[in-house]
Formats: structure tokens, sequence, C-alpha cells
């Protein structure tokens, strides 16, 4: 419970209840209300065909926007904010890829499909199948309507998708 009454005015005769909230315990309350989603998952090229040997490729989320949810007592309120604060991807063999922000979003008009990513990328160089997994941190502040304010344990959001990974060879005649 994020409050409960306390008398004031000397006591119970004359006095009258005024609610006492514990805020940070309500922060927790709408902390747990976050509706969060998971990563969803962009890669060039894409996981649902096979990626080659030695082809860069870029990763990218499109979901990089904070989130908010609020949660009210009698006698105030609190809102929290959880925010994208770190990415990190797990390729599946072994590497893992930290990225500072959501990854560059790979357009065939304007990138060189043989470049390497410029801040969220990965090159196999090895076959085989691979699970991805994004795990997504999320910072979380709370205000309230008291002005007390402060911040609450980070919460991880993860996905994961299923990648081919198959090595092309040429043939000289």
């Amino acid at each position: 419970m994020a409050w409960c009454s306390a008398t004031v005015g000397g006591g119970p005769v004359g006095g009258e209840a005024v609610p006492q909230v514990d805020y940070e315990a309500l922060a927790y309350e709408a902390r747990a209300s976050l509706s969060l989603g998971t990563p969803g998952i962009s890669m060039s090229p894409s996981a649902d065909a096979p990626i080659l040997v030695r082809v860069p490729v870029w990763l990218w989320v499109d979901d990089w926007d904070a989130q908010s949810a609020t949660a009210s007592v009698p006698g105030g309120s609190v809102t929290v904010t959880a925010t994208p604060s770190a990415l990190s991807w797990d390729m599946g063999d072994g590497t893992t890829v930290e990225c500072e922000g959501p990854g560059t979003a790979y357009t065939s008009r304007v990138h060189d499909p043989a470049e390497e990513s410029p801040d969220c990328g990965h090159t196999y160089t090895s076959r085989g199948d691979r699970e991805v997994a994004a795990s997504m941190a999320w910072s979380i502040e709370w205000s309230s309507t008291s002005g007390e304010g402060g911040s609450l344990p980070d919460l991880v959001t993860t996905s994961s998708v299923s990648v081919r990974v198959v090595e092309s060879s040429g043939v000289v005649t």
C-alpha cells in the first residue's frame, strides 16, 4: 500500500486524517504497470533469408522511445518514465555486440550492402544456424506530485530470432 492516514491537530478529538503518501512505493507500483514491449529486431540482410558468411549484417530496433506510467492514490501521484539506455546483441556465435543507440536502419537507396553499419552490426565468419537475441536496457526515473523523485532499478526486455548463416562459393570454368 502506498499511503496511510495520520491524524493532525492534536489527536483523534478534533483532528482530521491526512493521507501520508509513500511516493517511492507508489513509484514501484507505477513501474510494475509499465507496458514495455520486446525489442523489434531488424536486420539487413533479413533474418528471413540466409545470411552469407563475410557479408556485413546491419542491426537496429525501431522502438527506441521512452514509455511512461502513472499511479495515483488519494493525496498524490507518481509518474515513472522508462528510457532505452543500452542495446546488446547476442549473435549466436559467441559474439556480443554492444550498441549505444538503436542502430542505423539499412536503406538500399542510401547504403552500400558491402559496407558495415556505422554503429551497430556484425559479420559472421562461419556458417551455421544461429539464435540472435537483442536485449534492451531501460533506465527508470520517477517524479511525484510532492516534488520527490529518483531512480529505480533498470528493466531489461529481450527478443530473439533464428538465422541461417551460409557460405557461397564461386565456380571458375
